[in-house]
């Protein structure tokens, strides 16, 4: 059981590994977290309550503090942003290895690792052609 509840949870590396991902791309956007915020409220809510709003953004900040916010929520807010239309113009990567219960759990983290040794490369290199 400790195990199952391990793996819902994400990893340290895991967490740090998705929170650069959404710092990163806020910066690239240009965007502020209290922006974030709003346009995660907005995608992830029916309806938009200024003052919910604002607790949301509050909510924000204390999450991409936390190394106890779930990866899970992490992976969300990353998927919002990447298929905001603002972020749809950015020549940006975001590979991601999805899990396969077929193969072995050593296979599966190389995988993992190569998909973000690629996100990494690229977007270094576009970052150093954009300067």
């Amino acid at each position: 059981m400790l195990g199952a509840k391990k793996r819902q949870m994400g990893t340290k590396p895991e967490y740090h590994e998705l929170l650069l991902q959404i710092k990163g791309l806020i910066a690239e956007l240009g965007w502020t977290q209290n922006r974030l915020a709003r346009i995660l409220y907005s995608e992830l809510h029916e309806w938009d309550d200024e003052d919910e709003i604002c607790r949301f953004q509050e909510k924000l900040k204390k999450e991409l503090q936390r190394p106890t916010t779930k990866a899970d929520r992490l992976k969300v807010y990353l998927d919002v942003m990447v298929r905001h239309p603002e972020a749809q113009k950015l020549d940006v990567v975001m590979n991601r290895y999805i899990p396969q219960e077929s193969i072995s759990s050593t296979l599966s983290k190389g995988m993992k690792d190569i998909s973000s040794e690629i996100d990494n490369a690229y977007n270094k290199a576009l970052h150093r052609t954009r300067r």
